[in-house]
């Protein structure tokens, strides 16, 4: 598993960037007209093999210069732990799924997110470290970008599950959300977060689909811009903007791609023989009174 830590310095100047390694590519930019990533969200996708999480809007005890608040952004990726998996990679699985449930209780506790993983990004570095790491080029002070790293690593490893974890099958979660591929509610409603955590789940195990947590979505037409990807699709709308995080789960439609018509191919084309044929005779009779008012 891959650890990247984004945040800012206090100059102006030392903008948001990644303390360490960056990923390959920005792939949450394409969820940007959903959620603003300075506020707590969280995007989770596995396709072709790869999962790739974001958790982000973390806020800092920090501020910069002009006295703005300061928040990270993790970026997690890694390959799927199906059950029985060994090695290292055994624990990435209860690792994001611990930093995921600790999150979302940081956000019921606090409008802001303010809590226990606040505490443990401000205790990886100083203030000092991170100005003097994002003033450097990134081909300069590689050791201490490496130290950083390992010691985020293990400080994520060390977190213990939040309350919302879904250690047993929540009965208080509405069979919706328990039995349906594609869906949609607020943060609030009753089994959400444990419904959530368990698509999570599947998706660091294997399976196709995305999980997200969204602050800038209000209703499920707001998520039909989401990238259509197949797969399973679990939807939190986070309320500190504009949802309403006590909305009740509701089903979302199918990919269009997945909808499969009930006529089968080979009828398709038998139906179109009488249909051509019509069209035949009719253009023979047309042409056939179109001579005969020539002669």
């Amino acid at each position: 598993m891959h650890v990247y830590l984004r945040t800012r310095g206090v100059p102006r100047k030392l903008d948001y960037g990644f303390l360490g390694a960056a990923p390959g590519s920005r792939w949450w930019d394409a969820y940007s007209e959903l959620t603003a990533t300075e506020r707590p969200c969280l995007l989770a996708v596995t396709s072709k093999g790869r999962w790739r999480v974001l958790i982000s809007g973390v806020p800092s005890t920090r501020t910069d210069s002009v006295g703005t608040l300061v928040y990270y952004t993790l970026v997690l990726d890694g390959s799927p732990c199906p059950t029985g998996t060994v090695g290292a990679a055994r624990q990435d699985r209860p690792t994001v799924l611990a930093l995921a449930s600790r999150w979302l209780d940081d956000i019921a506790r606090d409008p802001e997110g303010r809590g226990v993983l606040s505490e443990l990004l401000d205790g990886l570095c100083s203030s000092a470290e991170v100005d003097r790491l994002l003033a450097a080029r990134h081909s300069e002070l590689t050791t201490e970008r490496a130290e950083l790293t390992a010691r985020l690593a293990t400080a994520l490893a060390s977190l213990n599950p939040g309350s919302s974890a879904p250690s047993a099958p929540d009965t208080d979660a509405p069979s919706l959300v328990l039995n349906t591929e594609r869906w949609i509610a607020g943060r609030a409603a009753p089994g959400a977060d444990a419904a959530f955590l368990a698509r999570l789940s599947s998706l660091l195990s294997g399976e196709d689909g995305q999980a997200h947590l969204l602050n800038l979505v209000s209703s499920a037409e707001d998520v039909t811009t989401l990238p259509q990807k197949p797969g399973i699709l679990a939807v939190l709308i986070e309320g500190g903007l504009v949802g309403d995080p006590t909305m009740p789960a509701e089903a979302l439609p199918k990919l269009r791609s997945e909808v499969v018509t009930s006529v089968p191919k080979a009828r398709w084309r038998a139906a179109l023989v009488p249909t051509a044929l019509t069209a035949l005779i009719l253009l023979l009779v047309g042409l056939a009174l179109i001579a005969g008012n020539w002669i």
